[in-house]
C-alpha cells in the first residue's frame, strides 16, 4: 500500500525481500471493507440520544420507559423516543396518546421503528396546525382518529414528515456534530468503511465538517430534499473528496409494510380495503418529470418503494426516461411473481435492500400479505437468479447497521425470532459478503471501494474467522480490526512485524 491505495498484491509463493514492512495475519482472513448502501447518518446519531423503545415488548412496558425517562429530564424539553414495534406484543395494537400520559403535559414524539408512524401527546398536537383530514391524505398522509373522530396521537407519512418534524426542536449545531460522530464510530466499530446515506440540505450543510472530517468512513449522500422544482444547482459546487461525495437525490413512492402503508397490487391481507399509499412525485403523477430532472444532474434518481405497486411505479418512470443514470429502488421488499418477472427486464436497474428488515417483517409477513404472498417479501435468491443488482444495507436506524448481522439474516433466511422463513430464498456467504462490499459501493458511487485489486483504495477488514468458510447457523464470525486508507480505524493492531 502506498498513499491509502493497494498498489500491488503479491502471490502466495512471492519474494519475501519485496516487503519492506508487513505485518503476520496468522491465517485471518481479510475482504474489503464493509460499505452500507442506505442508512441515516444523522439520524441515526439522534436516535443514539433518543429514549430507546426497540427491546418494548408490551404496552405497560412502553408507558414505563417513557415515564421513567420524563422524571429524569429537566423541564421544558421535549422528550424524543424511537424504535418500538407494535408486533412485538400480543394483540399487536398501535399506540395512542393515552400511552403516554406518565410525561404529563411534556411535548412527547415516539417513533414507530420505521420512522413513517409516530405517535405523539397532547402537548404536541397543540403545537401542530394540521389542515382538514383531506389534505393530509392527498398528500399521502393520515392521522389516526377514534370512534368520535379525536385524534388518536397517531401521525402516518406526510401528517409526520411535513407537518411534526418541524415543530421538533433541532438540535444545536455542537450536539449535531456530536450525534455524526458518534454514528461514525460506531459503523466503523463494526466494519463499515463506507456508507450511503441520505440527508437533507440543511444539514449537508451544517455538518459537512463532521461528514468529511478525519477520512474515517467513505460517505456517499443522497439528498432528501425533493419539492418540485428541484434545486440542485448548488451540488455542483458542493465539496467533494476521497470521503465525501454527493451521488443521487431521493423520491418516497410509498409508505412501509409495518404501517401498512406500503402500496401493494392487491389489498392487505389483514385490511381487505386497504391497498396502502402513493406518496410525493408518484401520488402527484410527477414521478417521472422528478426522474428526469435529478438524471440532468447527473444524480441518481432513488426511490424508495416497499410495495409491489410501488415497484411497478418505479419501473414505469424508468421506462419512460431513456436518459435516467444509474436509477436504484430502496428496499423493494414485495416482489410478486409480476414484478420478478419485469425486472429480469431491467438489467440495470439497483435494488438496495436491507437483509434485517426481511427479518423483521417476516414476523408479521404472514398477516399483513397472507399466506401467498408471504414468500414474496424480500426474494433474494430469486433476484439473483433473474439477474437482478443487489446492494445491501440497514436503513439505520431502523435497525442495527452492524453488516455482520445483515450477513446473518441473507445467509440464514429466519423471522427475528429465529424461525425459517422460506428458506429457499437463501443467500451463499460469498453472495452476502458482494452485497455488502463490492456491489454496494457501485451503487453508492464510490469508485474505488468494495474491491482489493491494485489502484483500488486500501479499505480492508480483517475477520477473525472465515466468512465463507465458517458454519453461520452456529456463530457469526467477527471483525477483528478495520482499516480505511491503509490506516486502522477501529480495533485490535496486530504485533509481530515480519
Amino acid at each position: 500500500m502506498r498513499d491509502g491505495r493497494i498498489v500491488e498484491l503479491l502471490p502466495p509463493d512471492h519474494d519475501p525481500s519485496m516487503i519492506i514492512e508487513g505485518v503476520d495475519l496468522g491465517e485471518r482472513f481479510v475482504s474489503p471493507g464493509l460499505i452500507d448502501a442506505h442508512m441515516h447518518l444523522q439520524l441515526a446519531g439522534e436516535s443514539l440520544l433518543h429514549v430507546d423503545l426497540s427491546t418494548v415488548c408490551s404496552p405497560q412496558e412502553f408507558m414505563d420507559v417513557l415515564a421513567d425517562a420524563h422524571r429524569k429530564m429537566e423541564p421544558g424539553r421535549w422528550l424524543l423516543a424511537s424504535g418500538w414495534s407494535e408486533n412485538r406484543w400480543d394483540p399487536p395494537v398501535l399506540p395512542d396518546q393515552s400511552w403516554l400520559r406518565g410525561c404529563e403535559d411534556r411535548p412527547v414524539v415516539c417513533w414507530r421503528m420505521d420512522h413513517h408512524s409516530a405517535v405523539v401527546n397532547e402537548a404536541v398536537l397543540r403545537e401542530l396546525e394540521l389542515p382538514d383530514d383531506g389534505i393530509i391524505e392527498s398528500q399521502g398522509g393520515r392521522v389516526g382518529r377514534d370512534d368520535d373522530g379525536r385524534p388518536t396521537g397517531l401521525l402516518q407519512e406526510a401528517a409526520a414528515w411535513s407537518y411534526l418534524i418541524p415543530c421538533i426542536p433541532s438540535l444545536p449545531e455542537s450536539g449535531l456534530a456530536e450525534a455524526i460522530t458518534r454514528a461514525r464510530d460506531a459503523c466503523v466499530a463494526s466494519g463499515l468503511t463506507g456508507v450511503r446515506t441520505m440527508e437533507y440540505r440543511r444539514d449537508i450543510m451544517r455538518v459537512h465538517d463532521e461528514l468529511n472530517a478525519g477520512a474515517s468512513l467513505r460517505t456517499s449522500v443522497v439528498v432528501l430534499d425533493r419539492a418540485m422544482p428541484l434545486d440542485l444547482e448548488w451540488v455542483r459546487s458542493a465539496p467533494a473528496s476521497d470521503c465525501f461525495r454527493i451521488t443521487g437525490c431521493k423520491s418516497f413512492v410509498d409508505g412501509t409494510l409495518g404501517s401498512r402503508t406500503a402500496r401493494l397490487l392487491d389489498p392487505y391481507a389483514d385490511a381487505s380495503s386497504n391497498h396502502g399509499v402513493f406518496t410525493e412525485h408518484q401520488l402527484e403523477g410527477r414521478l417521472s418529470e422528478w426522474m428526469k430532472a435529478v438524471s440532468g444532474h447527473r444524480l441518481a434518481p432513488v426511490m424508495h418503494a416497499i410495495g409491489d405497486a410501488a415497484v411497478m411505479a418505479c419501473l414505469d418512470a424508468i421506462e419512460a426516461n431513456d436518459q435516467w443514470h444509474a436509477a436504484t429502488i430502496e428496499h423493494a421488499e414485495v416482489i410478486t411473481p409480476t414484478v420478478l418477472e419485469r425486472l429480469g427486464k431491467h438489467s440495470g436497474v439497483m435494488l438496495s435492500m436491507q437483509p434485517l428488515h426481511r427479518s423483521d417483517d417476516a414476523t408479521f409477513a404472514e398477516a399483513a400479505l397472507g399466506s401467498d404472498r408471504s414468500s414474496s417479501l424480500s426474494p433474494f435468491r430469486s433476484l439473483q437468479q433473474q439477474g437482478a443488482m443487489l446492494a445491501f444495507g440497514s436503513d439505520w436506524p431502523i435497525v442495527t447497521c452492524d453488516p455482520v448481522q445483515g450477513m446473518a439474516a441473507a445467509i440464514l433466511a429466519q423471522d427475528a425470532n429465529g424461525n425459517d422463513f422460506h428458506v429457499g430464498e437463501r443467500l451463499g456467504a460469498e453472495s452476502a459478503l458482494r452485497g455488502y462490499t463490492v456491489d454496494a459501493a457501485n451503487m453508492a458511487g464510490l469508485e474505488g471501494s468494495g474491491v482489493l485489486k491494485q489502484q483500488s483504495v486500501a479499505d480492508f477488514v480483517i475477520w477473525e474467522d472465515d466468512p465463507l468458510e465458517c458454519d453461520w447457523a452456529s456463530a457469526c464470525p467477527s471483525i477483528r480490526a478495520t482499516y480505511l486508507g491503509g490506516c486502522r480505524v477501529s480495533g485490535a493492531e496486530e504485533e509481530g512485524v515480519s
